[in-house]
């Protein structure tokens, strides 16, 4: 009945194959009888119970739903998988009884607070921002990050591979370069997909690309500095570093050159941008990673003391739990789309529990329990302190070409490479080649 390696037994029998929350559903509902909701909690949290859940649809699991409960069964050899925001919608929730209902416990009377899959209205979440600021939902309602945010913001856009967490990125930099007066941003590309190009035009931000297969300039693992004295010479500077084609210790070289040069430059307000920021700012090294601790250390300088000279900084990454617990107490703004890793999950109640004042216990139970089923593209944002923002909303689509996503069999996606602005490129040539632009 059950798929093979992964055995759902009852009466405690070991169970192959599945995490420990996984495994723990499999040995409960191994009877073949349907359990209710409630019942398979057990005192563990909605967050790591759904996330088990989508676990057990992952390794050939399916699910019977009959009101509030649930039965497991083996997925039929010809049966569609299952959403799992489909199977749990409305479940692991807070209810309440009607005035009229009976102490019977009918389900059919209970009604719902608060459900897992439904996205809040506008007018519940937000009230409509009316200062100009960076647009990044649809509608623009539902998110727009006002500009006096952005010197200061340390933000961190966290998710599970493949629903959108680079996507988000792109669309927050996209808004960034069309601040006026520009805001220089700078975005540390270890997969060399952020070359920020249209299809078919040239792209109108003038975004130089450093580095990688398509790169307006050459680069090498000694001119991390270089791409700082950069931006500190053109204020307007818009730089993708592409470092898809060095070793992991030198990207981690550049970057650490690149954060020690910055800080000691005068100050200006920039926007710096980290994917895969885990691999710039790990809580744990292998053996012999120099560079990469000395990534660390200037990240985390970066992030601590930038603030108040106006630098601003977004981390990417899939795996909040290995992000430097040091680095990622320092953001003040969290993007969370889709996580089902159960130590993922508990990274981010751990930092949302440190949050500045103003996120409430009521405002971090429903963002946890939400973050396994949430949609691909669907994000919340929660920032702390003073001017508390909390809200879930779906992506914008980008303007520029799209090369995060995942390439298809038989399918190629060429876009135009852009031009970079003419000052910029010219400053870059000057210090690139030891001549630092007056």
């Amino acid at each position: 009945m059950y798929p093979e390696g992964a055995y759902a037994g009852g009466g405690g029998e070991e169970v192959v194959g599945l995490g420990a929350e996984a495994a723990r559903l499999a040995r409960v509902m191994g009877d073949r009888h349907f359990h209710a909701d409630l019942e398979l909690l057990e005192g563990s949290s909605s967050a790591f119970v759904l996330a088990a859940l989508g676990e057990l649809l992952e390794t050939g699991y399916a699910f019977d739903r009959s009101g509030r409960s649930l039965r497991l069964r083996a997925r039929g050899m010809s049966e569609t998988p299952q959403d799992l925001a489909t199977v749990t919608r409305g479940l692991f929730v807070v209810v309440s009884r009607g005035e009229d209902s009976s102490d019977d416990g009918d389900p059919e009377e209970d009604r719902v607070v608060e459900e897992v899959s439904r996205v809040p209205e506008a007018s519940s979440i937000q009230e409509v921002v009316r200062e100009p600021g960076l647009v990044l939902s649809d509608p623009p309602e539902h998110l727009t990050i006002p500009l006096s945010h952005l010197g200061s913001m340390v933000g961190a856009i966290l998710a599970k591979r493949g629903v959108g967490k680079t996507y988000l990125g792109m669309v927050l930099v996209e808004e960034i370069m069309g601040v006026d007066p520009p805001v220089p941003v700078v975005v540390f590309d270890p997969t060399g997909v952020w070359c920020a190009t249209e299809t078919g035009a040239p792209s109108s931000y003038e975004v130089l690309l450093l580095g990688g297969p398509r790169g307006h300039l050459p680069l090498t693992p000694l001119d991390g500095s270089k791409i700082a004295e950069v931006v500190a010479t053109e204020k307007s500077a818009r730089v993708v570093v592409d470092l898809s084609q060095m070793a992991p210790a030198e990207q981690h070289g550049v970057v650490a050159d690149f954060c020690e040069r910055l800080i000691s430059l005068p100050h200006f307000a920039i926007h710096v941008v980290f994917d895969e920021a885990d691999e710039f700012a790990p809580q744990r090294f292998g053996a012999g990673a120099v560079n990469q601790r000395r990534a660390l250390g200037f990240v985390e300088r970066l992030v601590m003391r930038g603030r108040s000279r106006g630098i601003g900084v977004t981390l990417i990454s899939l795996r909040p739990a290995v992000i430097s617990k040091n680095v990622l107490s320092q953001v003040d703004a969290l993007y969370l789309l889709r996580m089902a890793e159960p130590a993922d999950v508990e990274a981010v109640r751990s930092r949302l529990e440190k949050f500045e004042s103003g996120i409430s216990p009521e405002m971090c139970a429903q963002c946890i329990g939400n973050l396994p089923v949430l949609a691909r593209g669907t994000s919340y944002f929660l920032r702390g302190g003073d001017e508390v923002m909390f809200r879930r909303f779906r992506v914008r689509r980008k303007r520029t070409f799209d090369a995060s996503g995942t390439p298809e069999v038989g399918k190629v996606l060429e876009a135009t490479l852009g031009r970079p602005n003419a000052a910029v490129l010219q400053a870059a040539r000057k210090i690139f080649a030891g001549r630092v632009a007056k």
